[in-house]
């Protein structure tokens, strides 16, 4: 029997030197996520013992970290984060590590695609500067692995700075173009029912349908959504205010299905699930069971054909049962759920490694 391919979706990596809060903003001194997470921390993490299960993980989507940005009008000082970004990235591909840094020249076949920040804040001029500052600092083997960008939307919780955003001709233009020029460029959206509200979900359709508006299939940007866009997983919706939010949660995920072009990732559950105790950790089954009512909606609405598996690795480990676990953990559930639902080999095929595939346009 042939092992299971995996492409997980959605991974983060840094190095030791950018651990910290002047390159990452949301990093503080002594949490957990502080520290370098490298290829070979993955590698290790995602290893499933030969007693369990044959699964290859074949490689990986690299999803960018939220590095700081600047203010300023040079494009090489105000995005110098995500620029050391790419160079530490092409490092990586073209195989030549510095020491320390947890990867090897064999791991570059495992970088599949690159999912790179981008300023979509500062208009289709600002985009086209940072592509070409972009272009400089990946070289043109790292810069053809870049797939599409990403620019987190979910640490906005004012409702109005967010609407002011993504509804202005600037944001709107510039994903446009993401599919024009010769250009080929996915959008991953990171919106947050649980922490930011249920109206960035419900404004970032109403984005995505202006984005789309008049224009030919070929030319629509595809759309990605991570982590079923960050549903409050805790408890099972029973009061009024949490059947209200998962009523208008499902609704999204209905309008966000209808457009062309646009996926979802099964990752980032334990992130909303509530912090999981390393010594008793919940079982696949359980996981499932609290989840169930958001993924019989994904299921529904998306289909394997557009559902993706991603782990979300290291940002699992935080609220998982453990750096050592948490991957597992999650691809287990994932199994389950998948048995759960009666799939056949060739959806199943989809969700772990090709429907991934389709989305980002992953070439070897």
């Amino acid at each position: 029997m042939r092992p299971q391919k995996i492409i997980d979706s959605h991974i983060h990596l840094w190095p030791q030197s950018a651990s910290n809060n002047a390159s990452h903003g949301w990093m503080k001194e002594g949490e957990h996520l502080t520290r370098q997470f490298s290829v070979e921390d993955y590698l290790r993490a995602s290893h499933v013992p030969d007693s369990d299960v044959d699964v290859e993980v074949d490689g990986f989507v690299y999803i960018e970290t939220d590095r700081r940005v600047a203010e300023g009008d040079d494009v090489r000082e105000w995005a110098a984060e995500p620029l050391k970004e790419l160079g530490w990235l092409r490092r990586m591909v073209e195989g030549t590590p510095e020491n320390g840094e947890g990867h090897a020249s064999e791991h570059c076949r495992l970088v599949k695609g690159i999912v790179a920040w981008a300023p979509l804040d500062r208009g289709v001029e600002g985009f086209q500067d940072y592509l070409e500052a972009a272009r400089e600092a990946a070289g043109e083997e790292t810069f053809d692995r870049i797939r599409g960008f990403r620019y987190l939307l979910q640490g906005i919780h004012d409702e109005a700075k967010f609407k002011t955003l993504v509804a202005s001709d600037g944001f709107i233009q510039t994903l446009k173009c993401f599919m024009k020029d010769g250009n080929d460029f996915t959008f991953d959206i990171g919106v947050d029912q649980h922490s930011g509200g249920v109206w960035q979900l419900e404004m970032a359709a109403e984005m995505m349908e202006k984005v789309h508006s008049g224009e030919r299939s070929e030319e629509k940007v595809t759309f990605i959504l991570n982590h079923l866009c960050k549903p409050e997983l805790e408890h099972f919706p029973e009061t009024a205010d949490q059947i209200e939010a998962f009523s208008r949660w499902k609704a999204c995920m209905k309008r966000f299905s209808k457009l062309e072009k646009v996926y979802m990732k099964l990752s980032g559950v334990f992130s909303e699930l509530g912090n999981q105790d390393p010594e008793t950790p919940l079982s696949e089954k359980e996981v499932y069971q609290r989840i169930n009512p958001w993924l019989d909606v994904v299921f529904d609405s998306f289909t394997p054909q557009r559902i993706m598996f991603g782990s979300d690795w290291p940002v699992c480990n935080a609220g998982g049962p453990g750096d050592e676990k948490s991957w597992r953990s999650w691809r287990s559930t994932v199994a389950y759920a998948l048995d759960a639902y009666k799939l056949s080999d060739e959806d199943e095929a989809r969700i772990w490694h090709g429907t991934c595939e389709e989305a980002y346009n992953l070439v070897e």
